[in-house]
């Protein structure tokens, strides 16, 4: 939102001005200016005290119409007043009454704009911030433009510090709709000459200026520069911290902004601290009934939607929507904004009813002729989808093809928007028709290549919510078309877009350390945007029916010169190459590497709908489950909990077994053995060996009962395993009982206040040692390993214990070439501790910097391994069910990364002696032949019925422990 000087000092600093209430001819409009200021900055702020207000500056106004100029003209007031006016107007809703009155007021008063500047610069950002509203926004932007080209005319010489904040003021403004137009590199540049503007007049620390970095750093967030975004974000927050008072406006914003940006760089964990402590902040300084406060509402439920939090952001929502539309007007972007997110995290619950209600509400309020695709594109795909669950094809038809209609003419519109618009509505059509059907299977491969563009570009992002309620879509087509490959395309970009988050760092480290790598990565990704531009030409000619020769040659010569960077980079920096992920796998490829008795399982409860790929070694199948995502991930959440805090629901155990495993899977699993599953979002965190429901009783009850259960970490594929025998001997290393963090010294920084030292703080290498401390200890992981090492006969062993279980130890020959390596510690989910925002393994803090106790998956995947197995034991991982990221899933690739294969890890902490059994009963099994898989079956079997330890046969001792492959 603009930030605008009080108009008390404004119109009271303004030099030069020969018109001013404070001469002697016009000391009869004083009083009149005094009392409306007054009213506007302390009168009260109710219905009835905002219409005295208004009442207050029309008093203003009609006198100034009475009072002439020597040339007959009336008071420049006359007009002025209109400006104010406006502004009230548009805070109780009146858009239109607002725009009348804003634009008056400023054709009239445009002769005096030298006297005026800051006022004529205010009434300028307000019209073009009520033609956004109303869609209009290349007028907007023509209309600010004009009255920028004449505020530059003025001579700054003898200027007070007003006319740069009002030439800021414009330069906002400008940037903000040339965003709406498309028109980024504008936007940019406004952006930052508006931060000059306001730094040069008042210094770096004044709070306006403070504003202005946080509003470039938005900007450059929405041009998809996260790291610079972050960085100006970051000194926003440290300006703010050192020198604006925490009652100011600026100080809270600063902290929602930087709250924003880490959100959409893959930490949304510090991100939502960060915007619930500006959000503390507004409520404490500038109350709950305020438009600023709704605006906070709005930022943090918009972070629990992206989180996939739907019932946490559903009251924000609503309760966001009710206050914008009472100062803004129901029909302005944030309202409408908030009744689409709202009927999003509705669909995504289970409820398509509640969904089209808030959804049509939201299209409603645009209006039938809006040319605001950003605004349709957040309500259509999701109205489309949710009229057609609840019966409604011809309603959703209408919307489809509305949408498809103002994409098409855009000129704005990308990739991602022309394949979705073409997606949904061959997806609304009536499946009977045989063009509908045709059109289906392609589009949606459109739309899962303008989906991993995305990915590409946006390392490090989650998937937005708009983007999984597309691929929720081509999900679904998948299974009515019983498509396999395209099922497996969609689950892979899945599983690719959440490896990236956890494996991106890795890269921007690799980027800091390389400058030439940096470089060239800027020309792939220059060329990835060349590539995305001439594919929506390619997309919206052939849409429109037109010859798209030109439009392919581009296409053909963009795709050519992006291939060719990226094939040179990876002959040019082999560890660049290296971290990137697999070509996307295939259905024959699954298949070839299966045995006869083995199968894949992938399952993925993605948006509305829960989703399967079953891989036989004789075929495949797409299949949509019947149960919701909502009815899937309450199962597991009741589940998962229950097991964890040595209880068991049984009921959510059956339920959620008969809703992955039907019949009709289970019928093409009769001859399968040995199952490998993929699984996304809560189910990666749970293991499928709680499931319940096959045999009936006694050795069939459990789904571990039924079949060697392993875990892949990704869908590219696996190797295939090489028998172990008795005479193959081993190496181990492991690693236990790791020193214990020291409590930070009294005063340090708390994450849960406002830093003292913000810069520090959020240094990239600065941890929260203080979480770090409060973890609990493991003293029993020492008998733990020194068990795994005396239970077989090893061809050497190395136990780092206590202090020496540091990183530099991980860097050691002994563990670089150990066959068998045991981490008997803590595993952190990314942002589960401030400051740790990738998946890490906590070790004993050292002396160097780079031994800080703390293992992360990007320092993992630059060690040198050549592990069989890496055991993660005692790894206490509940956390990886938070922010959307699978438990294991960022390790398991680094792991893989640094050279080692496979891992067994546990979901939960269990006793010493449960792990210490299982670890040393599965390595016992692997050295007399065993496959991995049956190694750990047969151990947790054998920990069941025959270990004779108390409490071993209760799931919560033996499930936790699973095998990730691939």
């Amino acid at each position: 939102m603009l930030a605008l000087a009080p108009a008390a000092p404004l119109l009271a600093q303004e030099t030069r001005n020969p018109y001013s209430t404070d001469l002697p001819q016009y000391a009869h409009l004083q009083a009149l200016e005094d009392r409306a200021i007054d009213l506007q900055a302390n009168g009260p702020q109710d219905a009835e005290g905002k219409a005295q207000t208004v009442a207050a500056w029309q008093a203003l106004q009609e006198a100034a119409q009475r009072t002439l100029l020597a040339d007959g003209a009336v008071h420049p007031l006359a007009h002025i007043t209109k400006i104010a006016i406006a502004s009230h107007l548009y805070r109780q809703g009146e858009i239109d009454a607002a725009l009348v009155e804003a634009e008056d007021g400023v054709a009239g008063a445009l002769p005096y704009l030298e006297a005026y500047p800051a006022k004529m610069a205010e009434g300028a950002a307000l019209i073009g911030l009520l033609l956004t509203h109303k869609g209009e926004t290349e007028r907007a932007f023509a209309m600010v433009e004009e009255t920028y080209a004449y505020f530059l005319r003025l001579d700054p010489e003898g200027q007070d510090e007003s006319f740069s904040i009002a030439k800021s003021n414009l330069e906002f403004t400008l940037s903000q709709t040339a965003l709406r137009l498309g028109q980024t590199q504008e936007a940019l540049d406004y952006q930052k000459a508006s931060l000059d503007s306001r730094e040069g007049a008042l210094g770096p620390n004044h709070p306006d200026t403070v504003s202005g970095y946080y509003s470039y750093a938005q900007t450059l967030r929405r041009a998809g520069r996260m790291e610079e975004a972050e960085g100006f974000a970051r000194t926003a927050v440290d300006r703010a911290s050192a020198h604006v008072d925490p009652s100011h406006p600026s100080y809270a914003r600063a902290f929602e902004m930087l709250g924003i940006i880490l959100a959409n760089s893959g930490r949304p964990i510090e991100g939502s601290q960060f915007l619930t402590r500006a959000l503390e902040l507004k409520r404490e300084h500038e109350g709950a009934d305020t438009l600023v406060f709704g605006y906070g509402i709005h930022n943090l439920a918009t972070l629990l939607l992206e989180r996939q939090q739907y019932e946490e952001a559903q009251p924000l929502f609503t309760e966001a929507e009710t206050i914008m539309a009472r100062y803004q007007g129901p029909a302005s972007a944030f309202p409408i904004l908030a009744l689409a997110y709202n009927g999003q995290a509705s669909l995504a619950l289970g409820d398509p009813a509640e969904a089209v209600r808030l959804l049509a509400e939201g299209r409603n309020r645009l209006g039938e002729d809006t040319g605001d695709v950003e605004a349709l594109g957040r309500i259509a795909p999701d109205l489309v989808h949710a009229r057609i669950l609840v019966g409604d094809r011809d309603g959703a038809l209408t919307v489809a093809r509305q949408f498809e209609n103002a994409v098409r003419a855009s000129d704005t519109t990308d990739t991602f928007e022309l394949a979705l618009a073409t997606l949904l509505r061959a997806y609304a059509q009536p499946p009977e028709q045989a063009t509908a059907t045709d059109m289906r299977i392609p589009a949606a491969r459109n739309v899962i290549s303008a989906t991993r563009r995305f990915v590409t570009l946006g390392e490090g992002a989650a998937l937005p919510v708009r983007h999984l309620a597309a691929i929720d879509l081509v999900m679904e087509i998948a299974a009515q078309q019983n498509d396999a490959d395209l099922m497996l395309s969609a689950m892979a970009l899945v599983s690719e877009a959440n490896l990236t988050r956890v494996t991106s760092r890795r890269a921007a480290q690799l980027q800091a350390d390389n400058p030439d790598l940096a470089a060239a990565l800027r020309d792939l990704e220059e060329a990835s945007q060349r590539l995305d531009r001439a594919d929506s030409a390619l997309l919206l000619a052939l849409a429109q029916g037109e010859d798209a020769k030109a439009q392919r040659q581009e296409f053909g010569q963009a795709k050519s010169a992006s291939e060719a960077i990226e094939q040179a980079l990876q002959q040019r920096f082999p560890q660049w190459a290296a971290a990137r992920l697999t070509p996307e796998p295939s259905i024959t490829q699954l298949q070839s590497l299966l045995g006869d008795d083995e199968a894949v399982l992938a399952v993925t409860p993605i948006y509305y709908g829960t989703y399967a790929l079953l891989v036989t070694p004789d075929g495949a199948r797409a299949i949509q489950l019947s149960a919701t995502r909502h009815d899937v991930v309450a199962l597991a959440n009741a589940l998962g909990s229950s097991v964890r805090v040595e209880s068991f629901d049984t009921d959510s155990s059956l339920k959620l077994g008969e809703a992955l495993f039907p019949a009709e899977i289970m019928a093409d699993l009769a001859e399968t053995q040995s199952l490998r599953i993929y699984a996304n979002g809560p189910l990666a965190s749970l293991p499928f060996s709680l499931l319940q429901g096959w045999g009936g009783a006694g050795e069939q009850r459990w789904l571990l009962d039924r079949f060697s259960l392993s875990y892949l970490s990704d869908l590219s594929g696996w190797e295939h395993e090489e028998a172990n025998g008795s005479d193959d001997p081993l190496d181990l290393v492991a690693f236990a009982a790791p020193s214990p963090f020291s409590s930070p010294a009294s005063g340090a920084v708390s994450p849960t206040g406002a830093p003292s030292q913000i810069a520090d703080y959020f240094a990239r290498s600065g941890i929260d040692v203080s979480a770090l401390a409060g973890l609990l200890p493991l003293p029993g992981t020492d008998e733990e390993v020194r068990s795994i090492a005396a239970s077989v006969p090893w061809r050497s062993q190395r136990l780092f214990i206590g202090a020496e279980a540091n990183e530099q130890a991980m860097r050691q020959s002994e563990t670089r070439l150990a066959d068998i390596v045991v981490l008997a510690t803590h595993g952190i989910v990314a942002g589960e501790i401030e400051g740790i925002a990738e998946p890490a393994l906590v070790l004993s803090p050292g002396e160097a910097a780079k031994d800080d106790g703390v293992l992360t998956a990007s320092e993992i995947a630059q060690l040198d391994m050549r592990a069989q197995w890496v055991i993660l034991s005692s790894c206490d991982s509940a956390a990886g069910m938070q922010g959307g990221l699978p438990a294991f899933s960022g390790l398991a690739q680094a792991f893989r990364q640094a050279g080692a294969k496979d891992l067994l890890v546990s979901h939960w902490k269990v006793r010493d002696d449960v792990a210490a059994y299982v670890s040393s009963q599965t390595v016992l099994n692997y050295r007399t032949g065993m496959s991995k898989t049956e190694a750990l079956r047969d151990a947790i079997r054998k920990l069941r019925k025959e270990s004779g330890i108390v409490g071993a046969d209760s799931p919560f001792a033996w499930a936790p422990f699973v095998l990730i492959t691939g």
